[in-house]
C-alpha cells in the first residue's frame, strides 16, 4: 500500500520519535464520511466526473460538501511532497467539519483526512488518474507514525498548523513561534508559510512572505527569525503574480478560512483524547474491586484531565483578541455560517465576529459534531456539569471569571436550545 505523503501542508503533525502507545482501539462499526463516500460509490449510487485540469478535485469536494470557498493555500515544504510544493506551486487545502481534502498540482493523488466519530483522524488517499471505479485507500500504520504524538496531538491521530518561516524554495528555516498554532497565538505570529487573502487591522500577520536566502546560508536561524520583517505582505487582497492560478479552484486563500481552520483541529484533536480518557477510565472500572467500580471512571485523573482541557479548549480560555478588524476575500463566512443549528432568537454558535475576536459566543460549534455526540456518557456528562457551572457563575475559578457574564447568558440559552441532551445531563 503506498504510503501517504504527509497530511495537509501546515496541517502537519508530530514525528515519529513522539509516539507514545499503541493506536487505540478503532471502532469498526461507525464510519467516517469519506467510508460513507466510499460505499456509495461501491453501490453505484453516485459517480465522480473527472476534470481534465483538476482531476476528481472538484467531484471529490462536492460529494463531500465542502465548499471552494474554504480553499487556503500553503508553500512551505511541511509534507513529504516536497519535490511539488513550492511559493510558485502552493498545496491547496479544503475543508469543512470533519474531513479535510489536500490538493497538489500535478500529483498522483488527493490526500484527504476524515474524523471518525470515536477514533479522531483516519487518512486516506485518492487516485487522480480517471478509473471506473475509483476509491479511497486507507492509510494506517505509516501515518500515524506522525499524526499521533504526545507532544503534537496529545498522542490521539490528530492534526496541527504550523506557522514557519520558510527560505525562498519553501524550505522550512525555523517556525515563527514556538509549538503549534493554538486560539492562543497572536495572529501578527500565525500564517507563517501560507498565503493569505484579507486583511487584518494594522498589526498584520506573518504570511505572504519568504526568506530571500536558502535554508543552509542560514548559520542562526534564531537570531535571522527575530531580524527578519515577516509582516510585510499582510493585507494582500489578491495573489497575482505569486503563482500559475490556472490549476486551482480559486485565487484566493481566505484569511477567516485559516482562522477557522486552525481552531477545529485543535478541538478535533481534544475531543479524540477525551473519547481515549473516558474509554480507559470505563475500562479501569470493568476491571476494579467490585466496591469502588462505580466511582473509577469520575476518579480517573486522565478522563479530568481531558474534559477539563477540552472544556477550556470549547470556551476560548485564553484565545487571543484579534487585535484589529478581520476581512475574508470569499463567500467562505457566509458559507459557514448557513450551518447548523439555531436557537428560537436565530443565534447559531457558528456566527462570527471578526471584529475583536473569531466568533461571536464563546462556545465551540463543534459540541454539534459528530465526534462529540459519539463521546462516551460519562464524559458527555462530565462536561455538560462543568459549563453548566461556568454559564450559571457558579463556578468560580479564577480564570474563567473573564467570560463576560452576557456572554455566559448567551452561550447558556443557546446551548439549551440546540443541545437537548444537555439540559438532561447537565446536573452532576
Amino acid at each position: 500500500m503506498r504510503a501517504l505523503r504527509g497530511w495537509i501542508a501546515a496541517v502537519v503533525l508530530a514525528g515519529a520519535a513522539g509516539l507514545t502507545r499503541p493506536v487505540m482501539a478503532q471502532d469498526t462499526t461507525a464510519l467516517d464520511p469519506v467510508m460513507r463516500l466510499q460505499a456509495k460509490l461501491e453501490a453505484g449510487t453516485l459517480t465522480l466526473a473527472h476534470d481534465s485540469v483538476l482531476g476528481y478535485l472538484p467531484a471529490v469536494l462536492k460529494a463531500l460538501d465542502i465548499p471552494s470557498s474554504s480553499q487556503t493555500l500553503v508553500f512551505s515544504r511541511t509534507s513529504l511532497q516536497t519535490d511539488k510544493i513550492t511559493p510558485w506551486s502552493p498545496r491547496a487545502l479544503y475543508f469543512n467539519d470533519d474531513v479535510y481534502v489536500g490538493y497538489v498540482f500535478d500529483s498522483d493523488f488527493l490526500e484527504i483526512a476524515a474524523v471518525h466519530p470515536t477514533a479522531g483522524a483516519r487518512f486516506y488517499t485518492f487516485g487522480q488518474a480517471v478509473r471506473p471505479k475509483p476509491r479511497f485507500a486507507r492509510e494506517t500504520t505509516t501515518c500515524l507514525m506522525c499524526h499521533q504524538s504526545r507532544s503534537v496531538t496529545g498522542g490521539v491521530p490528530g492534526f496541527m498548523v504550523l506557522s514557519t518561516l520558510v527560505d525562498r524554495h519553501g524550505y522550512p528555516i525555523t517556525g515563527v513561534h514556538e509549538g503549534a498554532t493554538t486560539d492562543a497565538t497572536p495572529v501578527r505570529q500565525r500564517f507563517g508559510g501560507w498565503y493569505v487573502t484579507g486583511t487584518h487591522g494594522t498589526i498584520g500577520h506573518s504570511g505572504n512572505v519568504y526568506a530571500p536566502v536558502l535554508g543552509h546560508q542560514v548559520a542562526d536561524k534564531a537570531q535571522y527569525r527575530t531580524q527578519f520583517n515577516m509582516r510585510t505582505e499582510s493585507a494582500l487582497t489578491s495573489l497575482a503574480g505569486k503563482f500559475d492560478s490556472t490549476y486551482y479552484l480559486t485565487t484566493q486563500s481566505d484569511i477567516v478560512a485559516i482562522l477557522v481552520l486552525t481552531h477545529q483541529t485543535i478541538m478535533h484533536n481534544l475531543i479524540t483524547a477525551t473519547h481515549e480518557a473516558a474509554r480507559e477510565a470505563l475500562l479501569e472500572a470493568a476491571i476494579a474491586p467490585p466496591e469502588t467500580r462505580a466511582q473509577t471512571p469520575q476518579v480517573s485523573p486522565r478522563l479530568r484531565g481531558a474534559v477539563e482541557t477540552l472544556v477550556r479548549g470549547m470556551l476560548f480560555v485564553n484565545a487571543a483578541p484579534l487585535e484589529g478588524p478581520v476581512r475574508g476575500t470569499t463567500t467562505f463566512a457566509t458559507d459557514f455560517m448557513a450551518h447548523g443549528p439555531r436557537d428560537p432568537q436565530g443565534r447559531s454558535l457558528r456566527a462570527l465576529d471578526l471584529e475583536k475576536r473569531l466568533f461571536k459566543y464563546p462556545l465551540s460549534f463543534l459540541i454539534h459534531s459528530e465526534a462529540f455526540d459519539a463521546l462516551p456518557e460519562i464524559a458527555k456528562r462530565a462536561i455538560y456539569v462543568r459549563l453548566d457551572g461556568i454559564l450559571r457563575g457558579t463556578d468560580r475559578t479564577p480564570d474563567l471569571q473573564n467570560i463576560p457574564a452576557e456572554d455566559r447568558r448567551v452561550v447558556l440559552e443557546i446551548l439549551t436550545a440546540t443541545k437537548p441532551e444537555f439540559t438532561k445531563m447537565r446536573t452532576p
